[in-house]
């Protein structure tokens, strides 16, 4: 079976252009839109390169909130979670006093931002290719990403919040939150944490962003997302 490009957008003509910041408060009401100006206009650094850097910043205050918070229990047994985009960011949870290793805490959580975007849109170009059978620019898979990133940037400072005021580092946007006396390492607490309300929103969005790329229905594009993140999630609990 031949690989077939991509349907281009649907309107009659390219959406009009829109700034950068207008673009990243559009992807939490009109995603869709969103995409469809960026794969008509020619590919663009600031479309990644920006949206990326907000996602490093805001992963940064979700790990210091942890750690402020981990520091100020007696026994600081929870292990802080990796900030999700399809994904998703990572960052490592600093020992309290430790400056050294602060530092290599927020290098990795910086670092694991940009290899988040690119591993992400990867994937997105890999489901294309491989189970779609459609053709579409990597780096526009990139540009959809980190622009989704938006999501991604306002779950971890909800989340920040939702530590400091709870008091818990392992505190999450998820059904977790609801049983709280659960340790991070339990299995029913992983489990919940999967139901996390920024993951599902940033999974959706990433299913209409493979959708618009690929040309195809966002259900077929969502089935492969969504397995992949299920999978994915299942094996991070097996492997705990």
């Amino acid at each position: 079976m031949t690989l077939m490009p991509a349907a281009q957008p649907n309107s009659p003509s390219a959406p009009a252009s829109s700034s950068l910041g207008a673009k990243m408060l559009d992807m939490l009401v009109s995603p869709g839109d969103v995409f469809d100006e960026v794969l008509a206009a020619p590919p663009r650094l600031t479309n990644w390169l920006l949206p990326t850097l907000l996602v490093a910043l805001t992963s940064l205050f979700l790990l210091r909130a942890a750690n402020d918070e981990t520091a100020s229990v007696p026994s600081p047994s929870q292990a802080l979670d990796a900030p999700s985009q399809i994904v998703n960011s990572t960052a490592a949870q600093a020992k309290p006093g430790s400056a050294d290793w602060q530092r290599v805490s927020a290098l990795a959580t910086c670092t694991g931002a940009f290899a988040g975007t690119f591993w992400s849109a990867f994937l997105l170009w890999f489901i294309g290719r491989a189970f779609l059978r459609t053709r579409f620019s990597y780096m526009k898979a990139v540009e959809v990403v980190a622009l989704t990133g938006s999501i991604v940037a306002l779950g971890a400072i909800v989340t920040a919040l939702l530590i400091s005021a709870s008091g818990n580092p392992a505190a999450r946007p998820a059904l977790s939150f609801f049983a709280p006396r659960l340790p991070s390492d339990d299995p029913a607490r992983l489990v919940l944490d999967i139901l996390n309300f920024f993951h599902l929103w940033t999974t959706t969005v990433l299913a209409i962003g493979l959708s618009r790329l690929s040309g195809v229905t966002f259900k077929e594009s969502a089935f492969w997302v969504f397995g992949y993140w299920l999978v994915a999630r299942v094996a991070l609990i097996l492997l705990a």
